[in-house]
């Protein structure tokens, strides 16, 4: 008896063992832990409620240790490589943007799953128990444009995509989610014509893999609806999320990001604010000219690539507008950017403070110690780069104890560039 527990002990001690392995690597390929996790989450939604959230469970809490650790090693700068390339070294990101993409998919598989299945066992557990219809409209709206953020952070962070990026800051609302969408459709319908063309079926190839295009087309405008009828949750919520979507999303991109979402924050604040005024100025002609073009719509190119309910309903939302309902829907479109944005705005300030203390910490750190230790110099450079510091700098420091730092070559004057002289800064060269 006694052996059988001895043996009970040591494979659990060797699968604790294992499980802690694994939880310390770093994540491999989507296709090695992603699909085999989506897998389970289908699995144990399909079975009853009780049992499924019991199975999903323990899976869910090693995922959610694993993407802690990750994001520990992240913060570490473990997966931030310092690079040796044309005489000068420079930071090599992609290891840590895919590992932040893994950790940002992950908590976000696993988060949908236990909330689903939360709900199906809360369900369960109190039978009568029913979401109103209003509520369960705007939780819906809320899931469907917090996954809509979410996979354009994760494209940003997956692909370096600077147009990924400004996306993911310009889909914190509902109705700019809903133009975003309707874009792509028009892409894709114009992928199905050249499709059709080459003589396959293109109806079919829609049927099979993208007839939940439609199906999100049909929320977001819904809830777009919604918004042109000016409905007050609608707006209020639409504040509340942009501001809370665009304050995460500035918290948590990286340092080496920071220049380029600064970028789209100001340039969606000028936006927002050269819209709203257009609005107020030209709204008697802009009301006419909305309302023929909503009323064409159905004919045109977005009638073969949106749902013809979805124009529809948006066509009679607008037909019965005036000047001052135009300037006021303006208004409400333009406000969770104008919040949000400020919000922002104020994370980027706060983050970029941040980063240079931290850099001008190394630096002092040089003065202090008058000389350097060449076993942890690397690193210090590498978190020097990683928080924005200057090349010049660094070498000026290094200089300045005596480390064997080679000049420029050539060393010598040289002419100005437009932004140098714009800015009064000097580019490292």
């Amino acid at each position: 008896m006694m052996g059988i527990v001895h043996d009970i002990e040591r494979a659990a001690r060797a699968a604790a063992a294992r499980l802690r392995e694994w939880v310390a690597r770093p994540f491999g390929s989507a296709y090695r832990w992603g699909v085999p996790l989506v897998l389970l989450a289908a699995l144990c939604l399909a079975l009853p409620a009780g049992a499924g959230f019991a199975l999903f469970a323990p899976f869910a809490v090693a995922f959610t240790w694993k993407a802690v650790s990750v994001s520990r090693r992240i913060h570490r700068l473990e997966f931030v490589k310092l690079v040796d390339e044309g005489g000068g070294a420079h930071l090599e990101t992609e290891a840590d943007r895919l590992q932040r993409a893994w950790v940002l998919g992950c908590v976000s598989v696993v988060g949908l799953a236990v909330a689903l299945l939360a709900f199906r066992v809360a369900v369960a557990l109190v039978p009568g128990a029913e979401l109103a219809g209003s509520v369960a409209l705007y939780l819906g709206f809320a899931a469907v444009l917090l996954g809509g953020f979410l996979l354009f952070y994760y494209a940003a962070l997956r692909f370096d995509s600077g147009l990924a990026r400004g996306l993911a800051s310009i889909a914190v609302t509902l109705p700019a989610f809903f133009v975003i969408v309707a874009l792509l459709s028009v892409l894709l319908s114009w992928g199905m014509r050249i499709v059709a063309a080459l003589g396959l079926s293109a109806e079919t190839m829609i049927a099979d893999g993208f007839s939940w295009v439609y199906d999100v087309q049909r929320v977001l405008g819904s809830a777009t609806n919604y918004f042109v009828q000016q409905d007050a949750v609608v707006i209020g919520g639409s504040i509340v999320f942009a501001a809370l979507l665009l304050l995460l999303y500035a918290y948590t991109v990286p340092y080496y990001w920071m220049a380029s979402v600064a970028r789209w924050f100001k340039g969606l604040g000028l936006a927002a604010v050269v819209f709203s005024g257009a609005a107020i100025v030209f709204a008697g002609a802009w009301v006419v000219d909305v309302q023929r073009w909503a009323a064409e719509s159905g004919g045109g190119q977005l009638a073969s690539a949106i749902d013809a309910d979805v124009l529809s309903s948006q066509a009679a939302s607008l037909s019965g507008y005036r000047a001052d309902d135009l300037v006021a829907l303006v208004k409400a479109f333009v406000l969770p950017y104008t919040v949000g944005v400020f919000v922002a705005n104020a994370v980027v300030a706060y983050r970029k403070a941040k980063a240079k203390r931290e850099s001008d910490a190394i630096l002092d750190g040089f003065a202090r110690e008058g000389s350097v230790d060449e076993a942890v110099l690397p690193e210090r450079e590498k978190r020097y780069l990683y928080f924005g510091g200057r090349r010049t700098l660094w070498d000026i420091a290094l200089r300045s104890i005596g480390a064997d730092v080679p000049l420029p070559s050539p060393f010598a004057p040289r002419k100005l560039t437009w932004k140098e002289r714009l800015t009064g800064e000097l580019e490292d060269r």
